[in-house]
């Protein structure tokens, strides 16, 4: 197989960015990934895997021609640190053998796994999202030293973003959910904001349709950025730890999944929370006052207690407090 043209290349990239964003399951879509990639490289050895959000374990999303030893060190720890040393988790770019700094035969993947195994060329390329996070790898290997051409290189790089929303877990609100912890509350958010019973977690009356809880939570999906935050049901009643984890990426049935559990606040009132919500958001004392209709006298009072009760020295080391441990509201009550 000859070297292909930059317009045979960029046909491949056009259908791989399409099989790669379909709705099929991911070992499926990369399968299919394989079949479009053989038309720009003849790999005689591939796999694409997903690395857990959590804990870092590698999972072959689909693997063809390696056999169980080779596999085993793409999947080492040690593999890991090899693609940290050449900053491939950082630029996201692939590297091929011929790209290695100094002697190829120097890096042990090189001259202890693949070359040994019969492959004489290949490229490893981390899976990078668009917004920083590692969700995979890729790897191909040739028995020909021929291939990846430049072309063929530069045509993989560009899916990169593509190939690591392919792999991405927190894609899926299913596996989100598994992240919860039982008993707590949880509930999906569809893309136009209304809740969705997920299967064997506990619903809450929080969850209703139209709730203020939801609507808020939706907002902040829509910022692709997982949160934190603190929700009262009532002023007398419990305060409940929040969270809302966006489902990445296209096609997902649900904008986010959203838990509920009784957080612990300490000693702060909701009087205290309310003030240290809008300090934190960078209001002035006679802000807060205005906000929720009290006097700056009486703001400065609650700021004292905070900082008496938070072991704080000062207004900013609270605010800081407050967003590390997640101690602010969701929403405060304004009359401005």
């Amino acid at each position: 197989m000859s070297s292909p043209s930059l317009t045979q290349a960029m046909d491949v990239v056009g259908r791989v960015a399409a099989v790669a964003s379909e709705q099929a399951p991911q070992a499926a879509r990369a399968s299919a990934v394989f079949e479009e990639l053989r038309k720009l490289i003849p790999f005689d050895a591939a796999e694409i895997n997903t690395l857990h959000p959590i804990t870092g374990e590698v999972t072959a999303l689909a693997s063809v021609g390696y056999d169980s030893d080779v596999l085993s060190h793409l999947h080492s720890q040690r593999f890991t640190e090899l693609m940290k040393a050449l900053a491939l988790p950082i630029t996201g770019r692939p590297v091929r053998m011929k790209d290695l700094p100094g002697d190829p035969f120097d890096n042990w993947a090189v001259g202890d796994v693949l070359v040994p195994a019969g492959y004489s060329e290949g490229l490893t390329m981390c899976l990078r999202t668009t917004d920083g996070r590692v969700t995979g790898v890729i790897n191909l290997s040739t028995t020909s030293p021929e291939h990846p051409s430049d072309i063929a290189r530069d045509a993989i790089s560009s899916l990169c973003s593509v190939l690591a929303n392919m792999a991405d877990q927190t894609q899926s609100g299913k596996w989100l959910s598994m992240l919860i912890g039982s008993g707590q509350s949880a509930v999906g958010i569809s893309a136009d904001g209304n809740p969705i019973a997920l299967p064997g977690l506990p619903d809450h009356d929080l969850f209703k349709p139209g709730s203020d809880l939801i609507s808020y939570a939706h907002q902040n999906a829509s910022m692709n950025s997982w949160s934190s935050f603190i929700w009262p049901q009532n002023l007398d009643d419990d305060m409940f730890r929040i969270r809302v984890m966006p489902c990445r990426g296209d096609n997902q049935p649900m904008s986010a999944v959203i838990s509920l559990d009784v957080a612990d606040v300490g000693p702060l009132t909701h009087r205290e929370l309310e003030v240290l919500t809008l300090a934190a958001n960078g209001l002035s004392n006679l802000e807060i006052g205005a906000a929720l209709q009290i006097s700056s006298r009486t703001v400065g009072s609650h700021i004292e207690h905070i900082l008496d009760k938070l072991g704080a020295p000062n207004r900013a080391a609270a605010a800081a407090r407050a967003i590390t441990e997640g101690l602010i509201l969701g929403q405060v009550k304004r009359f401005d």
